[in-house]
């Protein structure tokens, strides 16, 4: 097998093994009545302390970042607007909304950056950037009014939480780009992710009662941890390595697919044509904005942040 091809694979795992963490994260609020703040603080501890360790394995020295004044505060800012706001704004669309939902939503933070390019640099898209705008729109408004355009279907706060955790994500990926670059991506996101799940002990671990979960409960939440997030994110990264950035990020789009049809499937949530319909506009407009030719324009302005 050639390592293009291997990186595919890897990347196409990677996507639904995070799409299926959302379902499983639906799971346990549905099941075990977990608060999003209590199962982001988990995620973010324990994913953040094997990520750095295996940092540290493969030879980076996450302290390195502590160092530097610039460095240490730009992985603040990172931490928690990023890291932070990214995990607890996506856990909480899933708990007012669904997986499949939530997903989706968050699927937009390629768009969110392509609208900031256009409005902090006041600079007009290409043409196939500009579809892709407008198809994202066409599949939020779908998603959100079901077809019904006189009505707003999604719970508000659903719909809100979900377009934050777009924005965090389009911040969470842009922002990082200088620190990763200086001290590599594993140190940096495990880091993150220590400082992030930190700032949520002195809210959420008062309230977090572990004892409720049997077997099946810790099942769900180790795999919650350890697959969908620490296993999946070092699947991403060998396998985007492999087979380049463009065709990683059009097969992630395997990701909000797999989390629709998983939640469809195991937890039964109902999802129209209007749903899939908006769901798969707003996987074209990725696709779209991936091979744009002025990707890479919009990418370098925004990692100047």
């Amino acid at each position: 097998m050639n390592t293009s091809r291997q990186g595919i694979y890897l990347v196409l795992l990677a996507a639904t093994l995070w799409g299926s963490s959302g379902v499983c994260a639906q799971y346990l609020f549905e099941s075990y009545h977990f608060s999003a703040g209590g199962m982001t603080m988990l995620r973010l501890l324990a994913a953040g302390l094997l990520l750095t360790l295996l940092g540290i394995l493969q030879g980076n020295h996450p302290l390195a970042m502590f160092r530097e004044a610039t460095s240490f505060k730009r992985l603040l800012i990172f931490s928690v607007f990023g890291t932070l706001l990214v995990q607890l704004s996506f856990l909480i669309t899933i708990q007012k909304t669904n997986a499949a939902t939530a997903t989706v939503l968050q699927f937009l933070a390629p768009v969110v950056l392509v609208l900031y390019t256009m409005f902090s640099k006041r600079t007009l898209p290409g043409l196939m950037t500009f579809i892709a705008v407008l198809t994202s729109l066409a599949g939020t408004v779908l998603m959100a009014t079901h077809g019904d355009l006189s009505s707003l279907q999604l719970p508000v706060w659903g719909l809100i939480w979900g377009l934050i955790s777009a924005g965090a994500a389009a911040f969470n990926s842009s922002y990082s780009s200088k620190l990763i670059r200086q001290f590599g991506t594993l140190p940096v996101v495990g880091i993150s992710m220590l400082i992030a799940g930190g700032c949520l002990i002195p809210f959420c671990l008062p309230g977090l009662h572990l004892g409720q979960l049997d077997t099946t409960g810790w099942l769900a939440l180790g795999y919650l941890v350890l697959v969908g997030t620490a296993l999946t994110f070092s699947l991403f990264l060998r396998g985007a390595f492999l087979t380049g950035s463009q065709n990683a990020s059009i097969l992630s789009c395997a990701e909000p697919l797999s989390s629709t049809i998983l939640s469809v499937l195991i937890l039964g949530v109902s999802f129209g044509v209007a749903d899939w319909t908006g769901s798969l506009l707003i996987i074209l407009s990725v696709i779209f904005i991936t091979l744009a030719p002025d990707k890479q324009r919009a990418k370098t302005t925004l990692t100047e942040l």
